[in-house]
């Protein structure tokens, strides 16, 4: 692979890529549990896992073969690491500090979701294995928060959920207040108007008018040059 990534010490190349081995599973687990607790040392209230939008937890979730046979297969092996990744972090520093990002059916980044059927039983699977844990909240990445599977989702989990509809579209107070009041979701996350007016609450609730996002600014010097 060619190419830098960019962390605290500096650009470094690549590593090569290798295919998971079950051995290094429970590695994986430690090292999401040390993140963890470091950023709760650091001062932070809480944190959220990221399994959505093609990244590794996500790709345990998704469609594809994968090579280890207790968590290929079926939709409750599919769902068996994630459910044991957040169960070490609700372990290390609790539930209540402890939320999971899921983006169902978004199809992006090789994480392949096209069997609805498919799609719906796995993620019923997930969030049978975590409900009981009491999260502090669920946060669920889909284009439609009305959708059928967004809201057998959020039933499921009989906890906060909160809604983001994704980059296809700028979120409005109008789109926010429809969610909130049509009990779609207890909240919903907004990115890119929320960079551009730090204030968003308040204009939002005075009726303020709206810097719009400039894009150029999201980043600073240095993370994408």
């Amino acid at each position: 692979m060619d190419g830098v990534s960019r962390i605290y010490t500096g650009k470094h190349t690549y590593p090569v890529p290798h295919p998971l081995e079950t051995r290094e599973v429970p590695g994986i687990n430690e090292e999401f549990v040390t993140g963890f607790r470091n950023a709760i040392a650091a001062g932070f209230d809480g944190v959220e896992l990221h399994g959505a939008n093609g990244y590794l937890l996500h790709e345990f979730l998704a469609q594809r073969p994968h090579p280890h046979r207790r968590i290929r297969g079926s939709p409750e092996n599919r769902a068996r690491f994630v459910i044991e990744v957040v169960t070490a972090v609700v372990n290390a520093i609790g539930a209540g500090r402890t939320g999971l990002r899921i983006s169902p059916a978004h199809n992006v980044q090789g994480a392949v979701e096209s069997n609805p059927a498919d799609v719906a039983a796995t993620y019923a699977a997930l969030i049978h294995g975590i409900a009981p844990l009491g999260l502090a909240a669920l946060s669920i990445l889909h284009a439609d928060p009305a959708d059928t599977l967004v809201q057998d989702l959020s039933s499921r989990f009989n906890g906060p959920v909160l809604l983001n509809t994704g980059f296809q579209t700028v979120t409005t107070y109008d789109d926010a207040a429809a969610v909130v009041a049509n009990g779609w979701g207890d909240a919903v996350v907004v990115g890119r108007p929320a960079i551009a007016n730090p204030d968003l609450v308040r204009r939002w609730q005075e009726g303020l008018p709206l810097n719009e996002p400039d894009a150029s600014t999201f980043y600073t010097e240095g993370f994408a040059d």
